[in-house]
Parts: structure tokens; C-alpha cells; sequence
């Protein structure tokens, strides 16, 4: 059993997760919009305006969790793990092909957002972090959902964005997810 996060931790965490989920959010709603200019691509815009609006749900969730003290306030402002994962998600953004960024949707962004939550899940304590893990745990079920339907189509543009954020650290980096000074 995990001993759990400490309220840095966890601000730390929401906070990452928080602007995740947001900049994941912008990116698929302008990739939608890009797609529904082409009635040819109007399941792709649908698919990803759906994702995104996901996305926005579970991060008001998130805004609930974002600790209110004084001793937390640089944490309050949603911001990215890592600074090089804004990098990396601008440079996913710049794909070019409505089905590439509908595998990238489906075959990156949803899996590495699950297997995070699936990380807070494995070290969070029932005893401290109870809404952080409830949080983390709907938010994976939606996108359990979501990666059910990843089709094997665009192998070289789910592969490149793989590469870019691995190379980021991923969308959370495994320092917030498992902090150093745990056994």
C-alpha cells in the first residue's frame, strides 16, 4: 500500500494534470474545427470535438482539487510538468492529416493519459487522497473508452508522437507520479 501524496505532491500533480488536460482540450478542438471544414472528415471532427470536450469536463473536476492555502499558491496556476512537454505538445499540434491526428488522439494522448491515471491510482492512499484518486479513476474510465475504438491506422504519425513525448517525459512527468523520496 502507498503511503500516499503529500499536499505539495498532490498540488504539484493537479496542477500538471490540470493544464494536461487543457492544452490537450485546445489542441483536439482546433484539430476538430480544421477537420469539420471538410464534410469528408465530419467523423473525425466529431470524434475529436468529443474527446475534447471530455477532456474539459474532468479538468473543472480537477479545478475543485487545486489546494486553496497560501503555502500552495505556486501551484494554482495549471502548468506543465516538464516545460518541454509545452514543446512537444505544440509540435503533435502542428500534425498535418484529419486520420493521423485522430490515431494520435486515440493511440498517444488517450493511453499515456490513462496509464497517468493509472499511476495515481497505484500510489495514491485511500486515507488522504480519496478525491484525487476518484478523479483520476473517472477520468480513466472515459478514456478507457476512447482507446477501446484506436484502429491501427497512421502507425508513422502515432509512432512520431509517441517519440516526441517520451522524449518530453510524457504528459506527466514519472517524478510527480512517484516523487524520488519514495521508497
Amino acid at each position: 500500500m502507498s503511503r500516499g501524496y503529500s499536499v505539495a505532491q498532490t498540488a504539484r500533480l493537479v496542477c500538471a494534470l490540470r493544464w494536461a488536460c487543457r492544452r490537450l482540450s485546445e489542441m483536439l478542438d482546433d484539430w476538430a474545427a480544421q477537420a469539420a471544414s471538410s464534410p469528408e472528415h465530419a467523423q473525425a471532427a466529431a470524434s475529436m470535438s468529443q474527446l475534447s470536450r471530455r477532456l474539459t469536463s474532468h479538468r473543472e473536476i480537477l479545478d475543485g482539487l487545486q489546494p486553496d492555502s497560501e503555502l500552495m499558491a505556486p501551484w494554482r496556476r495549471a502548468a506543465p510538468a516538464d516545460p518541454a512537454l509545452a514543446g512537444a505538445l505544440d509540435e503533435i499540434a502542428g500534425l498535418a492529416g484529419h486520420c493521423g491526428r485522430v490515431a494520435v488522439a486515440r493511440g498517444v494522448i488517450v493511453p499515456r493519459l490513462a496509464n497517468v491515471c493509472g499511476e495515481i491510482l497505484g500510489h495514491a492512499a485511500p486515507h488522504c487522497d480519496g478525491a484525487l484518486a476518484s478523479a483520476a479513476r473517472a477520468l480513466r474510465q472515459d478514456l478507457d473508452r476512447d482507446a477501446a475504438s484506436v484502429g491501427a491506422a497512421q502507425p508513422g504519425a502515432v509512432e512520431a508522437a509517441d517519440l516526441v513525448l517520451t522524449a518530453a517525459g510524457g504528459i506527466i512527468g514519472p517524478s510527480l507520479l512517484r516523487p524520488g523520496d519514495w521508497p
